[in-house]
């Protein structure tokens, strides 16, 4: 009689960003694993889409909506073999302590970033990739070097209405703090240059963007998607992009993970927290604020250490829009 599977169990509750960011990981757990293995993915509901694009990477997904006991009694039933705790807070550690199981934790590095964004700290956190599968290494998981493939193109029905003769350029509105969102003054100056150019333009962004987007649209031949279009929807439209304008957020990560090219303007973070986009297409560009330090001013982007961050002074201010268009407008490099 064949052994029964390994039975892995990985926490990482939210958002989009950081749960596109464990694939690469589960991608090196998977391929580590010699004999039979189950991974469970215990998620937040509303992000269970976008584990649902993992495809064959997790063998079940879970959920809970307002707290982890919720999914403790069927998480109980299952006797896993370990936990993986890559979201290491207070909740998972509930989680973990009543499966009591083996269980392997990311290293988060707070104390890094605390002395980074206070200026203590100067080298860079590693990347948040090479952390996870740090959490995976008992198991011979060795770093990832490309992304495995996620919301596969056969599964996605929602696509652009681009002509051939266009080049499609997605432009990816708000973001969860205010230091990190691009001006709305900034996004129509670039969809209108866009426009004129003869690019096909299409908006994305949640419900919550819905304003953004209709201030930016207004009188503009740009296609509008803010809070009609679904994750797998987005990671379609992305793919048929030649170039998309994103923050530092969930976007960013997906379109790195279709390989679309990014031009990112950064605000009140900076990719030295571990959190920039990981293996980004060829081509693709940081654009860090000009007359400002490279240092973060937070970890979140919800403070600005040179005034409000969503005002005038704010870090994303500081990004013109005549930098975004010459980088998403040079040619991918080779």
């Amino acid at each position: 009689m064949a052994p029964p599977p390994a039975r892995f169990l990985v926490l990482r509750f939210s958002a989009i960003g950081d749960l596109l960011l464990t694939a690469p990981a589960l991608a090196a757990l998977r391929s580590a694993c010699h004999g039979p293995c189950e991974i469970h993915l215990l998620v937040r509901a509303p992000y269970a889409e976008v584990a649902a694009g993992f495809g064959p990477l997790v063998d079940t997904i879970h959920t809970f909506d307002r707290t982890t006991a919720e999914a403790l009694p069927s998480l109980k039933s299952l006797d896993f073999n370990y936990v993986i705790d890559l979201q290491g807070n207070v909740r998972s550690r509930r989680v973990c302590r009543a499966l009591g199981v083996l269980t392997f934790r990311v290293n988060k590095m707070n104390w890094a970033k605390w002395l980074l964004v206070r200026g203590f700290r100067t080298p860079s956190i590693p990347h948040i990739v090479d952390r996870y599968t740090e959490a995976f290494a008992a198991f011979g998981a060795v770093p990832p070097t490309v992304w495995p493939t996620l919301f596969p193109p056969q599964t996605q029905t929602q696509t652009s209405t681009q002509t051939q003769t266009q080049t499609q350029t997605a432009i990816c509105l708000g973001a969860a703090h205010p230091g990190k969102r691009i001006p709305p003054s900034t996004l129509r100056a670039v969809a209108e240059a866009l426009v004129r150019g003869g690019h096909c333009v299409v908006l994305l962004g949640g419900p919550d963007d819905r304003d953004v987007a209709e201030f930016v649209a207004d009188g503009l031949e740009v296609e509008n998607r803010a809070g009609t279009t679904d994750i797998a929807g987005s990671a379609a439209v992305l793919r048929a992009s030649e170039a998309a304008l994103v923050a530092d957020t969930g976007m960013m990560h997906l379109a790195a993970a279709v390989g679309t090219r990014t031009v990112t303007v950064w605000g009140c973070t900076r990719p030295s927290l571990g959190m920039a986009a990981w293996q980004p297409a060829p081509g693709s560009e940081d654009l860090l604020p000009e007359g400002r330090s490279p240092r973060p001013c937070s970890k979140l982007g919800n403070r600005c250490r040179y005034g409000r961050p969503d005002g005038p002074e704010g870090c994303t201010h500081k990004v013109s829009p005549e930098r975004i268009l010459r980088a998403l407008l040079s040619q991918t490099a080779p």
